[in-house]
């Protein structure tokens, strides 16, 4: 489920600049590092997570039931199309507001890896909250903090500016990114509880 939602915010955005005439919002290799980093340890992490409290008390699943069932595409897409969304709209405030190619360029770059990030502790579970014990997953955590260094230093270390094509953020950029990006919390929090009242089917 995460890694699909991030696939699908991602084609997105790369589909829908070209689509509004504007220029390709990441470059080949920044597209690449955030394949390697959202494919990488985070989702790895995920595959080892604590499991839910009360998994042992809910009904058997149905055997007959897919995996992928409508809550979940739902949550999987509304995930990726609010992705594609913030950071789509965060690229053209940029360009708009006057900052260079690059510097746009870099805020969409942090922005969609900030918010695979907190996606990723979204898609702990499919049903409960982001909220209900967050930070659990000790290997999560880890690899996320592991990333944001990685992060940080494609954006500040000259070698690594030149290799991605980054552009060094001053603070203010980083409060922007960082309250767009959040916003896909409340948004899939929105969702489950959608779902936990079942607007979009059954859970299983």
């Amino acid at each position: 489920m995460y890694l699909l939602s991030s696939n699908i915010g991602e084609i997105g955005l790369m589909a829908g600049a070209p689509l509004a005439g504007l220029p390709l919002p990441l470059t080949a290799v920044q597209l690449l590092y955030v394949n390697l980093a959202t494919d990488g340890l985070p989702a790895l992490a995920l595959a080892v997570d604590p499991p839910e409290r009360g998994l042992m008390r809910r009904p058997p699943r149905n055997p007959r039931t897919g995996i992928f069932t409508r809550p979940v595409i739902m949550l999987m897409l509304v995930g990726g199309i609010w992705s594609a969304i913030v950071n789509l709209s965060l690229f053209v405030w940029a360009l708009n507001s006057g900052r260079s190619i690059a510097e746009a360029m870099t805020m969409t770059f942090v922005s969609l890896v900030l918010i695979q990030f907190f996606k990723a502790y979204n898609f702990r579970s499919d049903r409960l909250s982001v909220l209900n014990q967050p930070f659990a997953n000790k290997w999560l955590n880890l690899a996320i903090v592991w990333e944001l260094i990685l992060l940080g230093l494609i954006v500040y270390v000259p070698i690594l500016e030149t290799t991605f094509g980054t552009y060094g953020l001053p603070f203010r950029d980083w409060l922007i990114i960082i309250a767009a990006a959040l916003t896909v919390s409340p948004v899939l929090e929105l969702t489950k509880w959608a779902e936990r009242r079942g607007w979009f089917g059954e859970l299983s």
